[in-house]
């Protein structure tokens, strides 16, 4: 049974919680979320939300919503070129990039 609050019993919360830190701990992981304590990343996403305030997900559904971070539609996986391209770049609200991460780190799905 889920916990309260939860999606998840304790057995899965624990073995999720494994896994992704088994994933983080991953040397290549470990070298390409460096880039997001960049000061220029800080600088730019910060800008781009200030451009792009609302959530593109959200907003297909019809919903206003605040953006909160900056997503890579495509992932970059370390690319730094793919991390800079604007281009690749979408404003969205936690919720949502929380869903989409989940979806592309767990599943392998984009």
């Amino acid at each position: 049974m889920a916990l309260p609050g939860g999606s998840r019993c304790a057995e899965h919360q624990a073995r999720d919680k494994a896994r992704k830190a088994s994933y983080l701990r991953k040397a290549e992981a470990v070298r390409w979320h460096a880039l997001y304590s960049d000061p220029r990343w800080k600088r730019a996403s910060a800008a781009f939300l200030k451009a792009h305030p609302l959530c593109a997900d959200c907003g297909a559904l019809g919903v206003v919503e605040a953006a909160t971070e900056v997503d890579h539609i495509e992932r970059h996986m370390g690319d730094a070129r793919k991390f800079w391209d604007k281009g690749n770049w979408q404003p969205l609200c936690k919720r949502c990039h929380s869903r989409k991460t989940a979806r592309e780190v767990w599943h392998g799905k984009a």
